[in-house]
């Protein structure tokens, strides 16, 4: 679920509704896509999308960056250890974690004049944890992103739990 606040800047106004910024909430619940590019020990580096599946009448938000995860109480993947004869996979059961993240993001919405759009430059901190079942993982986390455009102020709020399954 995402929802992003936004105002727009007084020297962005033009046509007929330059006297009052319009301001406003986007609200949709989103689909995720993270790929972990790499990790270490205790650190995590990765990428994501996050889309609209459903939202209000009129209005978008689609962003596209990546970040830093910072684990603490574990490792911050599991290891897979093998030899010619024994194979030993390490597997943290629970995990929990602090990130900083960058976007780049877009938002539509409705004025009482027009329908608008903006792109954002966010940056963002976010906190989670993580518990693993076997071959899968839960991972809800929560972060926070202010964003800045040509038009538009922004703050957003994500709350996203997601599954990750290992492939080997």
């Amino acid at each position: 679920m995402i929802n992003v606040s936004f105002a727009e800047n007084q020297s962005s106004l033009s046509g007929p509704n330059t006297t009052e910024a319009a301001s406003g909430a986007i609200s949709s619940i989103s689909g995720y896509a993270h790929y972990r590019l790499t990790s270490t020990n205790k650190r995590a580096y990765y990428t994501s999308l996050a889309f609209p599946l459903t939202g209000g009448a009129g209005t978008t938000y689609l962003s596209l960056g990546g970040g830093a995860e910072f684990y603490f109480g574990g490792n911050a993947s599991r290891y897979k250890l093998t030899n010619t004869t024994t194979t030993l996979v390490v597997n943290p059961t629970f995990r929990y974690y602090l990130g900083v993240e960058g976007n780049l993001a877009y938002i539509a919405y409705l004025t009482e004049t027009a329908k608008k759009n903006d792109t954002l430059l966010e940056i963002g901190f976010l906190a989670g944890l993580s518990y693993s079942f076997g071959s899968w993982t839960l991972k809800p986390h929560l972060s926070y992103a202010r964003g800045t455009g040509v038009n538009t102020t922004t703050s957003a709020i994500k709350m996203i739990v997601s599954g990750t399954i290992f492939l080997d």
